[in-house]
Order: structure tokens, then C-alpha cells, then sequence
């Protein structure tokens, strides 16, 4: 029988008595399906007819409880009648030798699990009452002696007070359970209320630090755009401290020849083809001044798409804006490139790098005061990427510096350092061209080592 969902959702007492009433008349049907095949055998038809009508009875209503469990009370009164009817029917119709008085012994647990402890003793004595009246009845002879109803009238007694303990432990038991139920739904709800809270309370932590997260992430783009600011001051300076070199020999070469004409045209030397060739001399050197400034200028301005350039001009570039500072401070530098390869980048970022490890090497080697100073860049070309390796034989870094050379603001020239050169080329480097800058001590000095991917 398919089990009802209204009735599976009432109380624990009210599914177990719904549990034993299934065994109860299941086991019944059983006697009674068995009582009409041994009836079979002895070609008792009646006896086969009641049975079967009996167990019939007893279906019907049990399958009338489980679809209405409203009329649970009113049902199992009825079903309790049934069963004393149906013993009683037995006793008339059956000879003891037949034991079919053993099913009397369900009857105290269809008592007490149907109707409950309260009435069970009107129950049973009404149902001992009626044994003793069907053998007192003059209209039909039965087979069981008085002393034989008596029996049974007994173990019935003694049936009922065993079931009636167990019944009080399984009460007893569920009264517990229903108390450690009641206890843990209590635990239960306060867990939820106090889950609840905590996920309010991690909520707005969650808030608050994701809004912490926001500010100092913003202030930290900040503090990045002012390093950059001031890198670029610093560079500046730099540059024009370059273009003060670049033009040092320029201007002092138009200087003498514009002395030359003057004192050629006192002395009435002056000719046409001298004064022509001198001035082309001195246009020439305008022309390079002029071309000195454009690429100073080309390089400030600020690039906002990555451009394929090979990486030979692109580290010449950077060789040619530090030469100045190589040539005043006599620093050999050797550099070749024999492969033209070029890179996905951003050609005035990727120069700036390279000049900025340039002077920080030349700074090194002029405080030091290296003889024979020496600065060497190699290219090594891989399969997916490009290394610019820019050494030099200044002796190399102290290890206890050697993880700080990359900070803002870390510098070892005291106060005519900024310490952003390195953590500028650094940046540079690995968030915006995607690649890695890393330092580390070689046989002679410090190696700086520029590594790029070929896509960009």
C-alpha cells in the first residue's frame, strides 16, 4: 500500500502506530490466506469463503486509514471490532487441534497501537467477555471446552501486560526522542539566527574590505603615476645634461668657424668659396643640432600602441642617447647585434630601460673609479623570447643590497640619487611589455638582464 504524504508528516507516535498496524493486519491476511489453503486441502469451503471475506475486510480498512488518516480513531474502533468479530468467528467455526486461536495473541497490539493505552483495558475485557459468550451461545456448537477459552482468555491477559511494558518503553522512547527533537530543532533555528548573523557581519566585512581594497588600490595607482612623474623628471634632467654634451662640440665647431670668417674679412683673406664652404659647414651642424632635439623630443612624447621594431635599433637607440656620458667618462662599451630581429613593443619605453641601466652602470663605474671601465650589452635571441644582457666590470652588487637595487626610492648615490631609474625600468618591463627584468652578480660585475616576448 502506498503510503500517504499527510500522514507520513504527523507525529513519530502516529507513524509508528501506522507501523505496527501494517504488521499487525499484514500478518493477519497472512494467517488467513494460509487458514483458506488449509481449508483448500480439506475442502472446507466455508472456511475458505470466511477467510478470504475476513482478510478482504481487514484490507479494505486498513487501506481506508491510510488514505484518510482523519478518521484514524473512528477507522481503528471499527478495525478493533473487526478483529474481535473475526477471533470469535474462529472459535465457532474452527476445532481447536487447528491452532487458529493463535492469532488471539496480535489482538493486545492491535489494542494498544491502535487505540493507545487508555482504553485498553475496556478493549480487552470485552474481548475475553465475548470469547467466554460465543462458547456460552446455543446457536452454534463450538469444538473448544471452557477450560480451553479460559486458556486463551489467559495468555491474552499475560500477552497484553508484556506488550503493554513494551509499549510504555516505546512511549518513554519517543517522549526522549521527541525532547531531543524539540531540543535540536531549538539548536537548529538558533544556529540559523546566529549563521545569519555572521554572514551579515562577514557581509559587510566583505564591503568594507573590498571598499579598503578599492582605496588602496587607487592609491596606489597614484603613488605609481607620481613615481613615473618624478622617473621622468629624473630622466629629463638626465637628458638634458646629454643634450648639453651632444651640443658641446657642435656649437664650439660653428663658434670657430664663424671666428674664421670674421678674421679672414678683417684681413681681407675672405674668399667666396671659403666663406661658402664654412657656412655649409656650420648649416650642417644646425641641421644635426636640429636632428639631436627631434629625437630628444620624439622620446618624451608619450607612445599609447606597442609598434614592431627590431631590437637592434631599439638598444642602438638607447647606446646612442648614453654615448656622451661614455665618451666624457672614457667607458668602452661593447655592443653588436648581428640578428635582426624584431619585437612587438613600445619603442621609447623599451629605450628608456636600456638607458637608464646604462647610466646606472656608468654611475657605478666613475664612483669606483674602474680602470679600463668596461660595459658590455649581448643579444640572445630564443624561440619565443629576447634577452638583452648589459654587464659591466665594476665588481658587482653587494648581497646585501641585491634584493632591494629594484624599490622606489632605493639608491646607494646618497642625494644625487632618485632611486627610481631601476623600479621604473622594472615596471616597465614586466606590466607593460609583459616581460622580466632581473639582476644578478657575473665574473666582473653586475648583469642586468632585459628578457621580452617576441609577440608583445
Amino acid at each position: 500500500m502506498q503510503k500517504n504524504p499527510e500522514f507520513i508528516n504527523r507525529e513519530l507516535d502516529d507513524k509508528l502506530r501506522h507501523t505496527i498496524i501494517n504488521l499487525t493486519v499484514g500478518l493477519a491476511i497472512f494467517g488467513l490466506f494460509f487458514g483458506s489453503l488449509n481449508n483448500y486441502f480439506k475442502q472446507d469451503y466455508l472456511g475458505i469463503i470466511v477467510d478470504l471475506t475476513a482478510a478482504g475486510i481487514l484490507f479494505l480498512t486498513v487501506l481506508v486509514i491510510r488514505l484518510n488518516p482523519r478518521w484514524f480513531n473512528l477507522l481503528t474502533s471499527i478495525l478493533t471490532l473487526e478483529f474481535i468479530i473475526l477471533f470469535d468467528l474462529l472459535i465457532v467455526i474452527s476445532h481447536p487441534a487447528d491452532l487458529k486461536h493463535i492469532w488471539l495473541i496480535t489482538f493486545p497490539a492491535l489494542i494498544f497501537f491502535y487505540k493507545g493505552t487508555v482504553t485498553w483495558l475496556i478493549w480487552v475485557g470485552f474481548f475475553v467477555f465475548s470469547l467466554f459468550m460465543v462458547k456460552l451461545q446455543t446457536f452454534h456448537p463450538t469444538a473448544y471446552t471452557m477450560n480451553e477459552i479460559g486458556y486463551m482468555s489467559v495468555v491474552i491477559v499475560i500477552m497484553t501486560i508484556v506488550i503493554y511494558f513494551y509499549k510504555a518503553r516505546i512511549d518513554q522512547g519517543n517522549i526522549i526522542i521527541n525532547n531531543q527533537k524539540k531540543q535540536l530543532e531549538d539548536q537548529a533555528r538558533q544556529l540559523e539566527s546566529t549563521v545569519i548573523a555572521k554572514t551579515e557581519e562577514l557581509t559587510r566585512l566583505n564591503l568594507g574590505l573590498e571598499q579598503m581594497v578599492q582605496k588602496k588600490a587607487k592609491e596606489l595607482i597614484e603613488k605609481d603615476a607620481m613615481i613615473l612623474a618624478q622617473s621622468r623628471q629624473a630622466a629629463m634632467g638626465e637628458m638634458i645634461s646629454m643634450i648639453a654634451h651632444q651640443w658641446r662640440q657642435p656649437l664650439s665647431t660653428i663658434t670657430l668657424q664663424i671666428s674664421n670668417i670674421k678674421i679672414n674679412a678683417l684681413l681681407g683673406k675672405a674668399s667666396v668659396e671659403e666663406t661658402n664652404h664654412a657656412l655649409e659647414h656650420i648649416s650642417d651642424t644646425i641641421i644635426y643640432l636640429s636632428e639631436t632635439i627631434d629625437d630628444f623630443q620624439s622620446f618624451f612624447k608619450p607612445q599609447k600602441r606597442q609598434e614592431s621594431r627590431s631590437i637592434c635599433e631599439l638598444v642602438q637607440r638607447g647606446t646612442n642617447f648614453a654615448k656622451p656620458r661614455l665618451q666624457v667618462a672614457n667607458i668602452e662599451l661593447h655592443y653588436t647585434c648581428d640578428k635582426e630581429i624584431e619585437i612587438l613593443t613600445y619603442p621609447n619605453e623599451f629605450a628608456q630601460v636600456i638607458i637608464n641601466i646604462l647610466n646606472n652602470a656608468i654611475d657605478v663605474l666613475l664612483e669606483r673609479e674602474i680602470e679600463s671601465p668596461t660595459i658590455t650589452v649581448d643579444i640572445h635571441h630564443e624561440t619565443e623570447k629576447i634577452e638583452v644582457s648589459i654587464s659591466d666590470n665594476a665588481g658587482g652588487i653587494s648581497p646585501e643590497i641585491m634584493n632591494k637595487v629594484f624599490e622606489p626610492y632605493f639608491s646607494t648615490k646618497g642625494k644625487n640619487g632618485t632611486g627610481l631609474g631601476l623600479y621604473m625600468s622594472k615596471m616597465i618591463i614586466e606590466t607593460e611589455l609583459g616581460g622580466l627584468l632581473r639582476v644578478m652578480n657575473g665574473d666582473n660585475g653586475a648583469v642586468f638582464t632585459v628578457t621580452v616576448p617576441l609577440e608583445g
